[in-house]
């Protein structure tokens, strides 16, 4: 064991106490209890300290009595892969006992431990554990140890093992926009005329030139330059005149982050990529994402834009087939919503233009906007509808009219295979449309009578993201919603009671062995999932941040200094909806951690602690 890295622990009482009623030493006498005790150490070890370096001989086990310590092999380049976690009454050291059984000079090189929170416990030499080890009670209580650990060797080295040949498949897909590009970013001179720009992108063999003013890079594509010479611009026009800001993105993004970026902009070809400091560094184009794997892809935007009656279903099946594909090659998370949400919101935009051509011209403009998962940015498959409507203004006419848009938006959504809302949360139903006025009346009816209905209502109406329509009525819209809420902390207070209420749950370390082994139930949709967006809703509102993904909100809050550091966070939510998805696979959301490998254990234990840490962090600042 490490020598330097433990202090004496300040409360021995609670370690004695503890220590007193494990199997190694309950039922003895007081007298031999104490003589065995004083020949151990009491230990604790502070935050990220060191427990045991892999480097060196151990000398005996510690057994935990409080706090976590994280068990992993060290990688190459000091990579960490994560093993398990061991708390209160779990042995760390246990395969070292090998050299107590077997003593050798041999150099034994094994995993590293170490203090992921403040964690006591007991040092039991090897001479103390010779003494023992002769009972049948102590060679039973270290079998039972030895076998669940083997069980979770077999079940991680298995779990990499079929892993193998999947990740050497995906390296295209994870592939980095910095891999895609072209470097260095070639530029024009912002005072540059169309003349020498087109001087520029045939000499360099382009289809865009890039000009840099005041940090921000604009763009002119050829199109623009072409467009400009028909419309008799003169050559010595300055380039400005015509340029416009470039789409950017970072380096470190992913192949689907640039290709979600294509498929919301239908006549977006290039775009900028920035580095760590925002300095434009190079330039990716439509054909360079498209070299790439899952062309398919590009194929199904040009069925949604061709789709009709006689196509719909079809199109359904294969917008199904291409999400089970991605699952079933296990892609991220973070990919599938890149490859999917635009997928599945040009088709809900495509149906909406033709609700609005089979209803006819709209007396006055509009906003559409999802909830639920699509609202979160996490439609991975095909969910069931959740949506609501915004009017410029109120009338018979209007009313009339979008009574009929919405029960048509409705139907064709259905045919495509969005199944109906069993709560009828949908623009079909008139509580879920009105005028920007009328929004603003039923935000103040549900802030006064904050029924368990209304609270449910304002927690699927805050999963919000604007969708479609007129960015106008977007915008008094969102202005008014702001000005309500203002005056609605009742609203709010009533809501974060409700989270409160249902604490995300986290695997208890001081009955870790019970949990993992006598299969306790998960459900990580109601218990996890729904309380966490719940108190992303109630941060988010509180910061002034009423629409957007997941990941747009938790950046949002990380930018306005409401959140310190977001990779945590994004991590753990990213493995809650993963594991998630692969038990809605099943037909389920629950999950029980003794079916886990170590290192889902692991990241189980970590993610439900960040996300419950979180949870708990909103309620406070409710006041609640």
């Amino acid at each position: 064991m490490t020598e330097t890295t433990y202090r004496h622990p300040s409360d021995g009482e609670s370690i004695r106490a503890f220590i007193k009623e494990t199997p190694l030493f309950k039922n003895r006498s007081d007298i031999e209890f104490s003589r065995l005790y004083n020949l151990c150490q009491e230990r604790q070890y502070d935050q990220g300290v060191l427990i045991a370096d892999a480097r060196k001989k151990r000398e005996g086990i510690l057994l935990i009595t409080s706090g976590l310590a994280e068990v992993y092999a060290a990688g190459f380049q000091g990579v960490r892969e994560v093993l398990e976690f061991a708390g209160p009454g779990e042995i760390v050291g246990l395969a070292s006992i090998s050299t107590m059984l077997k003593p050798t000079d041999e150099p034994v090189h094994t995993v590293e431990i170490s203090a992921l929170e403040t964690t006591q416990g007991l040092f039991i030499p090897y001479s103390v554990l010779k003494e023992l080890w002769g009972e049948p009670s102590v060679q039973q209580y270290f079998l039972e140890k030895a076998i669940f650990r083997l069980q979770d060797v077999y079940q991680s080295l298995t779990e990499q093992m079929q892993q193998a040949g999947w990740i050497e498949q995906q390296k295209q897909v994870f592939q980095r926009v910095q891999d895609m590009m072209s470097s260095p970013l070639l530029t024009v001179s912002a005072d540059s005329t169309l003349e020498e720009g087109i001087g520029f992108m045939a000499r360099h063999e382009l289809s865009a030139a890039v000009y840099v003013k005041h940090e921000v890079p604009y763009i002119v594509s050829m199109r623009e330059v072409m467009k400009a010479i028909a419309e008799k611009h003169p050559l010595s026009s300055q380039l400005s005149a015509i340029g416009k800001e470039c789409a950017v993105i970072k380096r470190n993004a992913f192949y689907y982050d640039a290709l979600a970026i294509f498929q919301l902009k239908g006549d977006l070809r290039h775009i900028v990529v920035l580095d760590e400091r925002e300095r434009p560094i190079g330039m990716l184009t439509l054909s360079d994402v498209l070299k790439q794997r899952h062309r398919s892809i590009q194929h199904l935007m040009k069925e949604i834009q061709a789709v009709g009656p006689s196509t719909l279903e079809k199109l359904s099946g294969d917008l199904k087939k291409m999400a089970s594909g991605l699952i079933e090659e296990r892609a991220s998370i973070r990919m599938l919503s890149s490859a999917m949400t635009p997928l599945f919101d040009q088709l809900t935009g495509k149906l909406i233009n033709d609700a609005v051509k089979n209803t006819g011209q709209p007396p006055c403009e509009f906003a559409f906007y999802q909830m639920g998962s699509a609202g979160r940015g996490e439609q991975f498959q095909m969910t069931d509808q959740d949506h609501f409507l915004v009017f410029e203004r109120n009338g018979s006419d209007e009313e009339a009219y979008f009574e009929k848009l919405g029960e048509e938006i409705t139907s064709l959504l259905e045919q495509a295979g969005f199944k109906l809302c069993d709560g009828q949360m949908m623009v079909s139903n008139p509580i879920w449309r009105g005028s920007v006025t009328d929004w603003q009346q039923r935000i103040r009816r549900w802030a006064l009578r904050s029924t368990p209905q209304n609270i449910l209502y304002a927690y699927n109406f805050f999963a919000m993201r604007w969708l479609y329509g007129n960015a106008e009525v977007h915008h008094d819209f969102m202005k008014g919603l702001k000005k309500e809420l203002e005056h609605s902390g009742v609203l709010l207070r009533q809501m974060a009671e409700e989270i409160r209420s249902v604490p995300i749950p986290s695997i208890d370390h001081r009955i870790r062995s019970f949990i993992l082994r006598e299969g306790k139930v998960i459900d990580l949709k109601k218990q996890v999932l729904f309380p966490f967006h719940h108190a992303l809703q109630i941060s988010s509102i509180r910061a002034g941040i009423l629409e957007g993904s997941t990941a747009d909100r938790i950046a949002k809050l990380t930018e306005k200094g409401k959140i310190e550091e977001d990779t945590d966070l994004k991590e753990s939510i990213d493995f809650i909806l993963s594991l998630n998805l692969q038990r809605k696979q099943e037909g389920t959301s629950e999950v029980r951690p003794d079916q886990l490998t170590s290192r889902e254990k692991a990241l189980l234990s970590k993610s439900l602690e960040t996300l419950r840490h979180f949870q708990q962090a909103a309620v406070r600042e409710m006041g609640v």
